[in-house]
Formats: structure tokens, C-alpha cells, sequence
């Protein structure tokens, strides 16, 4: 009797073990990711640190920055949201493209406090079906505000992919912060 229990709680704390190393990396969780807008709907799109004449965006950009590692870029789908707000976002896909022949992902968000969402999506499958009017407009937005040919329009992914990258995309940085220690 004692061996199954001591199996049982042993087996306990590893997969505890396990889920404290996950979230210890980056915190995703039923509030979404923690943003910080650089750019609201409405405001010019920065190309080069350079303001060019292009439409007004029409959806919210943000980035998100975790520690030392690089930033990761969103459009956020909701009301203007000013520049300099933090928020929680819910992954919902992402974008690739190639920007000057460098591959790129924007991660599709809606904001997670149902106050601030002009729609709901809890997957990729529903923005695409029920807005692809709105997809579209992205897709074309960025693949012309540079100009003709410069950014390229890769492909659509789902929230799995988004989430999988997000994670990724830290989890490797953070593994080489903790080599490099001198």
C-alpha cells in the first residue's frame, strides 16, 4: 500500500514539476498574452522609422516583449486602443510573410476582456469563416503599405500555431540567457 502511494504522489510532483518549467518561460493563460499597443487603429504605420503617406491602419499593433528576448508583433482586433496601453490579448492565429525577404509572423489577438472585443473568436476557424472580410483586409493592407512587391503574403495560420510559436519563440530564448551566463 505504501509503494502505491509513494508512486502516486511521486508521479504527482513530476507532473507538477513539469508544469511550473512551462509557465516559468511564458505565462499564456485564460487572460492571454500582455501586450503593450504601439500603434492604434487610425494612427500612420511606421515603415523604417520613417511616417510614409499609406492609409491609416485599421486595426491596433502591438508588440510583446518577455525579459531580454525579441519582441513579437500583433494585431489586435478591436476599438482604437492608444499607444503606450498594456492589455491582455487571446491568440487567435497569425500572419506570415516575408518583409524585404525576411519571414515575418503577425499574431492575430482580440483583446481578452469581453468589454474591449468587437467580435468573438475563440479559434482561427472562426475569424476566417465569420470575418474573412476582415482577414482580407489585413492581408492586403501589409502586403502594399511598403509598396509593390515588398512584402510578400505568405500564409494563414491557426491559434495552435500562434501559441506554439509564442512559447517557442521564448522558450529558446530563454535556454540561451541561461548558457550565456559569464
Amino acid at each position: 500500500m505504501r509503494f502505491i502511494i509513494f508512486n502516486i504522489s511521486f508521479f504527482i510532483f513530476l507532473v507538477s514539476c513539469k508544469e511550473q518549467k512551462e509557465q516559468s518561460v511564458i505565462d499564456i493563460s485564460a487572460d492571454g498574452v500582455s501586450v503593450e499597443v504601439i500603434y492604434g487603429a487610425g494612427d500612420s504605420y511606421d515603415v523604417d522609422n520613417v511616417v510614409k503617406p499609406y492609409l491609416p491602419l485599421p486595426f491596433n499593433v502591438a508588440i510583446m516583449v518577455h525579459e531580454d528576448n525579441p519582441s513579437l508583433d500583433f494585431i489586435i482586433l478591436s476599438d482604437r486602443i492608444y499607444k503606450g496601453q498594456d492589455l491582455n490579448v487571446i491568440p487567435i492565429g497569425a500572419m506570415r510573410l516575408t518583409d524585404d525577404g525576411i519571414k515575418k509572423d503577425f499574431f492575430i489577438a482580440i483583446p481578452s476582456s469581453e468589454k474591449r472585443q468587437t467580435f468573438k473568436a475563440s479559434e482561427f476557424s472562426d475569424f476566417a469563416v465569420e470575418h474573412a472580410s476582415i482577414k482580407w483586409i489585413i492581408e492586403k493592407y501589409f502586403t502594399n503599405y511598403k509598396g509593390f512587391a515588398k512584402v510578400k503574403f505568405l500564409s494563414w495560420e491557426d491559434e495552435k500555431y500562434a501559441l506554439r510559436k509564442i512559447r517557442a519563440t521564448h522558450k529558446l530564448k530563454t535556454k540561451v540567457k541561461k548558457t550565456m551566463n559569464y
